[in-house]
């Protein structure tokens, strides 16, 4: 004969077993006790804490024969007993994932009118009550409307937002939460010790953070590690059987993405798989990690992580080295992994997780960290090679060959001051071109107040793309831009963000402002022409051309013959 799995053998039977969820337990015990029964609720939260054993719970104590409604349910009348064994008439539990046509609804409406065997009142569990058809919603909505005396509904779901309003709106609700890791510890070794077992500290903390919240996950989680004949269950056979790993090597990956070492991470990788580890598993811990360590750089802080302390420690000095603009590109691009994961390529599986960490490489050394989480942009042109330290200035020989200069211009130079070409600004006045000198200074003189102004009018996830820019450049009226991440690089370069920050680069400067967005180290396109030279062919506000003109193609007239 089969053993009982320890998810059944351990479901609460009453509300003081129920693990994490006193603010449901409690409110429901009160209002019992006053006397306050409704006639539907509505249960919701995350799967495994505890919905549909409090609601077999609330049917016992509506119904349990004690005369103390303090001792309710006492769990030994035969009421108990029968919901206990799973064998009482007026417990109804109705599974909506395979039963959700309006016919189950309508055979629920037809026998609700029938008074109950032996019970007080029928009780209606509707597990997964989302997965109903609109229809079978229909139908229930006029059950809920007008429910006879002797009726109790308890709706349960992961998925709220699934249920009607009106459906929602004629239940009371309760809101069950996760399970913090500690209670789910502390209930684990309870589960042991009448087990007659033991296990480390550190494999339970491994079992209850696996289980993300869920305690009914957690209980079957370890009675599948309990198959296994050893006396002790430590951490290692935990990540092994489940195909975790340890804290520590996603630190070293992470150290390693911070420094910019390729090779270095794509052999800890390599290490990984050659291990047998699961790779969805790998990307969750990494995206996990990783999001404490972005969680550590914002609020300077890892102290309210779920994590080990020597993990809290190192997830706060690696937030140190990174700054949250290169965080975000590295979760973005392990997020594309998981779903890339799908589509495993035959032979390299692990593909998608090694393109993942070579697009979170910053494009720096680690050296240059420190400068970089300054949002000051650096004069660099793209792909230079760093020079060694210049000889030491001699600043008075500058200001004398400078002034000799001017004085040169001054003798050369007509009376009449230079015209200046106009360029078709959004709102239809004529902006004066400036050298592409004078555009590179200005950007870089204004670019805090740039990256501030692009937050308000794109957003911060833009703001955050553009905090990735490494170096500015110029060329004509356009502004290169080189970004450290091609993720930060095409959100910039989105059409529905580019124009406005064009716009608003022309407000700020005076001038008219195109917008090119290149990796740094790549080579850009040649120079766009000048927006007037679209104008005079009369498609200046053409999209088309305009997206055209900004990738670097250039207009020509039409040769007619003849």
């Amino acid at each position: 004969m089969a053993s009982q799995a320890l998810y059944r053998k351990w479901r609460s039977q009453n509300f003081e077993e129920v693990i994490g969820q006193e603010h449901v337990t409690l409110t429901l015990r009160n209002a019992l006790r006053a006397g306050r029964l409704s006639h539907a609720y509505l249960f919701t939260g995350p799967r495994g804490t505890g919905k549909t054993s409090t609601a077999r719970i609330l049917a016992k104590a509506i119904n349990c024969l004690a005369e103390d409604p303090e001792a309710r349910p006492d769990n030994t009348c035969r009421i108990c007993l029968s919901i206990t064994a799973g064998n009482q008439l007026d417990l109804i539990e109705i599974d909506a994932a395979s039963n959700r046509g309006i016919d189950e609804i309508r055979e629920l409406r037809e026998r609700i009118g029938f008074s109950p065997n032996e019970a007080r009142y029928k009780v209606y569990i509707i597990d997964e009550v989302h997965m109903l058809t609109k229809e079978a919603f229909n139908a229930l909505l006029k059950t809920l409307e007008e429910p006879p005396d002797h009726a109790v509904f308890v709706l349960a779901t992961t998925e709220p937002d699934r249920v009607p309003e009106t459906v929602r709106s004629r239940c009371q609700r309760f809101d069950f939460r996760r399970i913090p890791t500690d209670e789910i510890v502390h209930h684990l070794q309870d589960v042991l010790r009448d087990e007659g077992r033991e296990a480390a500290p550190e494999a339970l903390v491994a079992i209850a953070r696996r289980s993300t919240g869920s305690m009914r996950d957690a209980i079957s989680l370890l009675d599948q590690l309990l198959s296994y004949d050893a006396a002790l269950l430590d951490l290692a056979r935990v990540e092994r059987v489940l195909g975790l790993v340890n804290a520590g090597a996603i630190g070293r990956l992470v150290d390693y993405m911070a420094e910019g070492n390729g090779a270095a991470g794509l052999n800890l990788l390599g290490e990984m798989v050659a291990d047998g580890v699961e790779l969805g598993q790998l990307v969750d811990q990494i995206i996990a990690y990783l999001r404490g360590v972005l969680f550590a750089r914002i609020t300077e802080s890892a102290d309210a992580l779920d994590a080990a302390e020597d993990t809290r420690a190192a997830m706060l000095r690696q937030a140190r080295l990174m700054d949250h603009a290169d965080l975000l590109a590295a979760i973005g691009a392990f997020l594309d992994a998981r779903a890339d994961l799908r589509d495993q390529v035959p032979g390299v599986p692990q593909l998608p997780v090694e393109l993942a960490y070579l697009r979170a490489l910053p494009r720096r050394g680690a050296a240059e960290l420190p400068a970089m989480a300054t949002s000051a942009v650096t004069p660099a042109r793209p792909g230079a090679v760093a020079a060694p330290p210049p000889p030491p200035r001699d600043v008075a020989g500058e200001k004398r060959a400078a002034a000799s200069r001017q004085e040169e211009i001054k003798r050369a130079a007509p009376s009449t001051p230079p015209a200046t070409s106009p360029a078709s600004s959004p709102g239809g006045s004529k902006t004066p071109i400036a050298p592409a000198g004078d555009l590179l200074e200005g950007a870089r003189e204004t670019w805090d107040e740039f990256l501030a102004q692009a937050g308000k009018s794109c957003g911060m996830k833009v703001q955050a793309a553009l905090r990735s820019v490494r170096t500015l450049d110029a060329s004509g009226q356009t502004l290169v831009l080189h970004f450290s991440h091609a993720f930060s690089r095409d959100m910039v370069n989105q059409p529905e963000y580019r124009p406005k920050l064009e716009a608003l680069w022309q407000k700020m400067l005076g001038q008219s402002v195109y917008i090119r967005c290149v990796l740094q180290g790549e080579t850009p396109d040649p120079p766009t022409p000048p927006r007037q030279e679209a104008a005079a062919e009369g498609d200046d506000e053409d999209p088309l051309l305009r997206d055209a003109l900004n990738l670097g193609a250039v207009v020509k007239p039409l040769q007619t013959k003849g």
